[in-house]
């Protein structure tokens, strides 16, 4: 698996995963330094590193760059 993105927190890494998943693109999520403990406790990760298989990397960064596209149009 290769990192794809940072997310700051869970909603913006469920936003991605979704997307990801919709085009059938496996999705792992890990969380960085105290990320996990935050999640425990408070219910919102933080601080969340999106990877994808390698050889998936490049169709998932095009998704990306064409969400952040349609996001700056509306």
């Amino acid at each position: 698996m290769k990192l794809l993105v940072n997310c700051k927190d869970d909603f913006e890494a469920q936003l991605i995963e979704g997307l990801l998943k919709s085009a059938g693109i496996p999705v792992q999520r890990k969380y960085r330094g105290e990320g996990h403990v935050l999640k425990l406790y408070g219910g919102l990760g933080r601080d969340v590193d999106i990877y994808v298989p390698g050889d998936r990397l490049q169709e998932a960064m095009q998704l990306l760059e064409h969400r952040d596209e349609d996001w700056e149009e509306q």
